[in-house]
């Protein structure tokens, strides 16, 4: 398992009651757990927010996205970029991500955790990277879109070298 994933799967078991599931989840989450089927509290938010992490739950599971937090971690921790899409996307570095690329993000990680998708996960995100490069060029005024490919690019490096 990668560090990171190990790191993300050690904070949210850390915030979720004994006895809760975490597994990786088939959608665009990174996680789900039955944790509010297991000790109901009126805002789930607080607790996962604490250990990093965005949520959103209906009947009784809930879906875990990393926060933005992590995402900073990953870039601060590679201020080399060390491929070329890498350093394509380097000029996004430490701009605030959107719902998008948190959700490209954490694909990004379920494919690194041994997830299925991988193949197709650079090709995502190099869709979304020349959406975000368009809209900031038809919209000079409008702050910048992007925050999170350098961090996603980042992982897609990773499983670049973990696939080869």
């Amino acid at each position: 398992m990668h560090s990171l994933c190990r790191a993300l799967r050690t904070a949210a078991t850390a915030a979720l009651p004994a006895g809760a599931f975490l597994r990786r989840d088939r959608g665009d989450a990174l996680f789900i757990t039955n944790a509010p089927r297991l000790e109901p509290l009126t805002d789930w938010s607080i607790p996962l927010a604490g250990a990093g992490f965005h949520c959103t739950g209906t009947d009784g599971l809930l879906r875990l996205w990393p926060a933005e937090d992590w995402l900073t971690r990953l870039e601060d921790a590679s201020p080399d970029p060390p491929d070329d899409l890498c350093r394509t996307l380097f000029r996004f570095r430490s701009l605030p991500p959107d719902g998008e690329s948190l959700k490209l993000f954490a694909r990004g990680l379920r494919c690194l955790d041994g997830g299925e998708g991988a193949a197709g996960f650079d090709r995502r995100l190099r869709q979304r990277a020349a959406v975000c490069l368009r809209m900031n060029a038809l919209n000079p005024d409008d702050p910048p879109r992007g925050g999170g490919l350098y961090a996603c690019a980042l992982l897609d490096h990773e499983l670049e070298v973990q696939y080869r």
